[in-house]
């Protein structure tokens, strides 16, 4: 049986652990950071949840972006050690939230994420059914599709609009091939990629540092991510 995963979005975290330097992980030494509240509304666990993290940082640390998870309850207002769960501003903060199922949406659809007219954006969702369901066909585990959705997200929301590939992480579907790669740790973004993602952070842009996206006021969504299992 096969499957196919559209993964046409704007709209899908290693625990707290405090990032180390750039020459320790063999990052040049301006490696961006970028930091992502992450709200477990599916409650998925603890340790998938730090699976995914890590993988999805991972990928991130093959682009030269490295990634700083904080994890968050439900509509948190709280503090943590790395910063404040609801501060969102792009692109240095972004938000995913895992939720149970989508809603509004086919129930093959694994993650949505949003961007404005302008095609930046702050926030994405993930939906733990769908991915449980592809796990099932797949036989890749739920954590390692979860953490590769969340970084294929991201992608979207630092490249913008029109950010498919013909291959890779952002391609727009994903075949039992793509997820065969992703369980080996070659499903990444491409080295075009990498540079566009970090040039969002090198832009000498205040504004464009400071600018709240908002989540219903002036967002779009493009087409979701889905595991379509076929026939």
């Amino acid at each position: 049986m096969k499957f196919w995963m559209p993964v046409q979005l704007l709209g899908l975290g290693i625990g707290l652990l405090l990032p180390v330097t750039g020459a320790a992980q063999g990052l040049p030494e301006a490696a961006p950071v970028l930091r992502v509240s992450v709200f477990d509304d599916a409650k998925v666990g603890t340790a998938v949840l730090r699976k995914a993290e890590s993988e999805a940082g991972r990928v991130f640390r093959k682009a030269h972006i490295e990634v700083i998870w904080l994890e968050c309850s439900q509509d948190s207002l709280e503090q943590t050690s790395l910063g404040r769960c609801t501060e969102v501003s792009y692109p240095a903060h972004l938000h995913l939230r895992v939720a149970a199922r989508s809603r509004g949406v086919k129930a093959s659809t694994v993650g949505m994420s949003f961007q404005s007219g302008d095609g930046r954006g702050c926030y994405a969702d993930l939906f733990l059914e769908a991915i449980l369901e592809l796990q099932g066909e797949s036989h890749v585990g739920a954590a390692i599709i979860l953490g590769h959705a969340m970084a294929h997200e991201l992608g979207h929301l630092l490249l913008g609009s029109n950010s498919h590939s013909r291959d890779g992480l952002m391609r727009a579907h994903w075949e039992p091939g793509d997820l065969a790669q992703a369980s080996r740790g070659h499903l990444l973004f491409s080295s075009e990629e990498s540079t566009r993602m970090r040039s969002r952070f090198a832009r000498d842009d205040s504004d464009q540092l400071a600018v709240l996206v908002q989540r219903q006021v002036g967002a779009q969504d493009a087409a979701p991510l889905e595991g379509d299992k076929g026939n």
